[in-house]
């Protein structure tokens, strides 16, 4: 969701794709599961976290929801791992109840389903329901401009004091109610928002890793088997301080949608992409993939590519208001 610049911005890009770098770029994902072994077995996480990455390791089918959802529904998918928008209505403030959230954990053969909150990290939707009504007319000065591709939606300065007390703070925070409603963990959006604030706040990559730790710290210290699952931003996965705090990354668009819906994305951005996931891959990082789109043949050919790179892909809608169904065919979703 909301992944409007691919991880970096146009200026980024190289000049043009080499074969060597292409080669570079794809190399030998099968040794690489080696590799992902052994760096698993030496992170040293907690018992509880450690149970979780073997639920994420052994997912084959999962997606996102954020808005139409049907709680029941999941619960009687066949769906591995789900990220689902904890607040249902914000008009009645109608959230998921830990009662329909302990449904949904459980699939129907009786085995563990993880179910993972979204927490945007690096940009607030000035209509939800977490948004105080004095700040929607006038919002307060760390609050920067409208983002152009969501109405509604604007970018902030997530390093200041009052954003992050509005994330982390006490019950009533975003992270608050997740952890009070029992979630698996949260997927963390928004966390290339660091490219929104390059020429203002330069040190702003290291703001975004600290409030990231901060989440963790938070959220462990009430449940330490709580997963963090951040998106986009790929950069952040060459630095070892970021792969300590992460258990699963997923990347929006590696393969179609930088220039428009549907128009496969230049081989030198995938493989640009590729060589940060694949950094992290052999660290023990889960990786995942989401594409959007709507074409079938596009869909089924998005959903084999992404599998033989070794992620484990989601196609869906770019608004995620479908259930992602557990219709689709299973795909082995091979591991970084």
């Amino acid at each position: 969701m909301r992944d409007t610049t691919g991880g970096r911005l146009a200026a980024d890009r190289p000049a043009s794709p080499t074969r060597r770098g292409l080669l570079a770029a794809g190399l030998s994902f099968a040794a690489l599961g080696a590799r992902r072994a052994q760096a698993a077995s030496a992170t040293g996480v907690a018992p509880e976290r450690a149970r979780g990455r073997a639920l994420l390791a052994a997912a084959r089918l999962w997606g996102c929801q954020y808005q139409e959802i049907d709680p029941q529904r999941i619960a009687a998918s066949d769906l591995d791992l789900v990220v689902v928008e904890p607040m249902l209505d914000d008009w009645s403030m109608r959230a998921i109840e830990p009662a329909e959230l302990a449904a949904m954990r459980v699939k129907p053969d009786g085995s563990r389903r993880l179910v993972l909150a979204y927490l945007p990290l690096g940009e607030t939707d000035t209509n939800r329901w977490y948004w105080p009504r004095r700040w929607r007319r006038s919002p307060p000065d760390w609050v920067g401009a409208e983002n152009p591709s969501w109405p509604g939606s604007r970018y902030v300065r997530y390093w200041h004091p009052r954003w992050r007390s509005l994330l982390l703070d006490g019950p009533d925070s975003l992270l608050g109610r997740i952890l009070a409603i029992g979630y698996d963990g949260a997927l963390l959006d928004r966390v290339d928002a660091y490219l929104d604030w390059r020429d203002e706040r330069p040190q702003g990559m290291d703001d975004m890793v600290a409030l990231v730790a901060q989440t963790a710290a938070r959220a462990r210290a009430h449940d330490p088997g709580f997963l963090l699952l951040p998106q986009n931003a790929e950069d952040l996965l060459l630095r070892e301080d970021w792969l300590a705090l992460i258990d699963a990354h997923n990347k929006e668009s590696l393969l179609y949608g930088l220039a428009g819906q549907g128009i496969p994305n230049d081989v030198s951005d995938v493989a640009w992409s590729l060589v940060r996931l694949k950094h992290a891959g052999a660290a023990g990082i889960r990786m995942l993939a989401t594409e959007y789109l709507d074409d079938p043949q596009e869909v089924a050919s998005a959903r084999q590519r992404l599998a033989a790179l070794g992620f484990l892909p989601f196609v869906g809608r770019r608004e995620l208001d479908v259930f992602p169904g557990d219709d689709r065919p299973r795909d082995p979703g091979r591991s970084l």
